[in-house]
């Protein structure tokens, strides 16, 4: 049988977090269960088995059996019943390791770790790296889960170098990229349609850190010259009221198309259609960031879009300035739009450019490959416990 490795999660799944599913999914030698305190857009991420906290069975007897002995270990009232349900989960499932994903979940199975002594690896992603730290507790929380928990996954050497700087021992960390499916992501060379229409796409949350706000600046400098294209954005969020504020007042309103949230086929549709992937990610004012690199852009490159992103976190290991596309500084919207206009004006080179995105993310971040090399990363800690 194969060994169960447990993925704690807090939310199953967000939208955007296409990166996990496609891990749970593809694991070929272990069997992967889930733990999660809540549920969400279960139909567009089907998976089995998920267990989830929120259908807790009270007064069950592993309920009475543990309630005491968890309250007089944490005096935290407040959410032991979910730790001691998973703890009741892994027993049952004879779990041999537990991943979490995201570092506040890896401080929460610390609990567990102690109880059933499984190893445990945590996945950091971004802001739980660069804006939780910069809280007491978190800080504190971070410390205890650096010395007890076994390795620690980043999606590159930018992020890993951001876990060192809190504490995190060097020795301890691994670098274990997103992954996607090439094989469902369908790729063509993009060229000047006969009308001559360019679409540029963005997607993403309407947060500080995706830099939309640069993307549309830089949009209102080359409609200066007049030219013929329109840009969809895929996303929703926070500051929805002032992107369509801008949008107004600087009549783009011709030129942009909002589409709100869209499922991952949608995405995956609008990149069929799209000649140029823009992604202008920056640091946030309050640290958040993008910690690796969006997904999208693995996957835009996959379809054969040239990409144009910032030099932020870990987006200079996933895009190849010059080659799958352009990288320019954070929040400069001049040279976001100067890099724009030079893809617009040489479609010549758009063929060349996807060819080798797909190159790149085929050889680097091919998910059958990753899986692999997570499983063998399994497979060091069984073998050392």
């Amino acid at each position: 049988m194969k060994p169960t490795v447990a993925h704690a999660i807090n939310n199953y799944l967000g939208l955007s977090e296409t990166f996990i599913y496609s891990y749970l999914t593809n694991l070929k030698r272990y069997k992967p269960i889930v733990l999660t305190t809540q549920v969400t857009h279960s139909e567009q991420f089907p998976f089995r088995p998920i267990y989830d906290s929120s259908g807790i069975k009270r007064y069950s007897w592993w309920w009475f059996r543990d309630r005491l002995g968890y309250y007089m270990y944490l005096n935290k009232k407040e959410y032991f019943e979910h730790i001691l349900y998973f703890k009741h989960i892994l027993i049952k499932e004879k779990a041999r390791l537990i991943h979490a994903h995201f570092g506040p979940q890896g401080v929460a199975m610390i609990p567990i770790k102690r109880w059933l002594k499984l190893p445990l690896i945590t996945t950091f992603y971004g802001f739980d790296v660069t804006q939780l730290p910069r809280e007491e507790l978190w800080n504190k929380a971070y410390q205890r889960l650096f010395k007890e928990g076994d390795l620690f996954l980043v999606e590159g050497n930018n992020m890993k170098q951001s876990l060192m700087r809190i504490g995190c021992p060097e020795e301890k960390i691994r670098i274990q990229h997103i992954g996607v499916d090439t094989k469902k992501i369908h790729f063509q060379e993009r060229t000047l349609p006969p009308d001559g229409k360019i679409v540029i796409l963005f997607c993403g949350r309407f947060v500080e850190k995706k830099g939309l706000i640069y993307a549309l600046k830089a949009l209102k400098i080359l409609l200066s010259k007049k030219l013929h294209l329109e840009f969809r954005i895929i996303g929703e969020g926070v500051l929805r009221n002032s992107i369509e504020t801008f949008i107004h007042e600087n009549n783009l309103s011709p030129y942009v198309c909002l589409l709100g949230y869209q499922p991952h086929y949608g995405f995956l549709e609008e990149l069929r259609k799209a000649h140029i992937y823009l992604q202008p990610s920056v640091t946030a004012q309050n640290g958040d960031s993008e910690g690796g690199a969006p997904t999208t852009l693995l996957e835009a490159q996959a379809a054969g879009v040239p990409v144009l992103s910032t030099y932020h976190a870990d987006i200079p290991e996933v895009v190849v300035n010059g080659k799958s596309g352009f990288l320019v500084p954070e929040r400069d919207a001049d040279a976001l739009g100067e890099r724009l206009g030079y893809l617009i004006d040489h479609t010549e080179e758009w063929p060349a450019i996807g060819r080798e995105g797909r190159r790149h993310v085929e050889m680097n971040y091919n998910i059958h490959k990753e899986v692999e090399k997570l499983e063998n990363i399994y497979d060091t800690l069984l073998f050392k416990h």
